[in-house]
Order: structure tokens, then C-alpha cells, then sequence
């Protein structure tokens, strides 16, 4: 088999320029030296973190197209609000429906879901709300935009202040459970 014709044109400059190719070699060994000395080892790359002790804060969000989607945005953006303080997990569930029999399953999966506080919005989810309560007496629930009296749901009422005061009085409920 016939070397390739690069191979045998690079033979005969080696052969020829001895020097030459003895310099090349000691700057490849020189820039693998120094590649090897100067980049990092990889210990400055970020670590996971441990988030399993943070307070998991869920929010049952409202079906698409619903009158408290609003609302719902603003609670949302309170708890990530508070969330950016690496101490809480927000997380986000689907609710396709309001009826408070067919929403009742997804109250008692944020139940199973462990999350600590579980934020529901409007007056549709206080029916499902009350019973996942009544049927969990240690979890806190919290329903934002609709009034209870139920033990272990709070609530958080719209003020004046629009979607960035929601949004404010989250944040600042979900901080004082830390």
C-alpha cells in the first residue's frame, strides 16, 4: 500500500529541514504544556446545590382563557420573586378546570408533590381549596383573590395596588414561612 502523497511530502521536508521540524515539535509541546498549566481544572465550575430543604411553594394555575388568569400571572411572579432567594422551590401545575369537584384532584397532586405552601386563585378553586383542607389539616393553603375561613387556608385579597401588589404580598407570605 502507497503512503499518501501529503504523508511523503511532509518525510522529505523533514528529512531536509531537520531544524525545522525540531522546532515545530518543541512548540507543540510547549502549547500542550502550557495548555495543560494555565486552563482551568474544572474545580471553578459551578456545584449543584442541595435544594431539597427549601420551601416548596406550588401554584395551581388557572386554565387558559379564565377571569383570574391575571391574577394568577401576578401570584406567580411573587413566588418567583421569592424563589430568587435560593431558599424556595416555585413550582407551577396545571388546573385545566375550575369546577371544584373536577379541581379537587389537583389540589390533593399538590398535596402528594409535598409542596409546603399551595397557592390557589380565585373564587372557582376555594370549593376544592376548603375540602383538600379539611381532608389535610397540616398542609397550608393559600387562596389568592377569594375569602375562607377555613382552617389552614389563607388568603391574600387584590388591593389597589394591582398585579405588582399581588405579586408583593406573595413574595412577602411566602418569606415569612422561612
Amino acid at each position: 500500500m502507497q503512503a499518501p502523497h501529503h504523508a511523503v511530502r511532509l518525510t522529505a521536508l523533514v528529512r531536509r529541514h531537520p531544524v525545522l521540524s525540531g522546532s515545530a515539535g518543541a512548540v507543540a509541546v510547549l502549547v500542550a504544556v502550557l495548555l495543560v498549566v494555565f486552563l482551568p481544572d474544572g474545580s471553578s465550575a459551578p456545584k449543584a446545590a442541595n435544594v431539597s430543604r427549601n420551601l416548596r411553594a406550588c401554584l395551581l394555575d388557572s386554565p387558559a382563557g379564565a377571569t383570574d388568569a391575571a391574577l394568577a400571572r401576578a401570584t406567580w411572579q411573587g413566588m418567583r420573586a421569592a424563589a430568587d432567594t435560593g431558599k424556595v422551590n416555585a413550582e407551577r401545575f396545571p388546573d385545566p378546570t375550575i369546577d371544584a369537584k373536577a379541581a379537587l384532584p389537583y389540589v390533593n397532586g399538590a398535596v402528594q408533590h409535598r409542596c409546603r405552601l399551595i397557592f390557589a386563585v380565585g373564587t372557582g378553586m376555594r370549593a376544592a381549596t376548603e375540602a383538600a383542607a379539611k381532608a389535610n389539616p397540616h398542609q397550608r393553603f393559600v387562596l389568592v383573590g377569594a375569602t375562607s375561613s377555613r382552617p389552614g387556608v389563607s388568603v391574600i385579597t387584590p388591593s389597589n395596588g394591582g398585579p405588582g401588589a399581588v405579586a408583593d404580598h406573595v413574595r412577602q407570605f411566602i418569606s415569612a414561612q422561612l
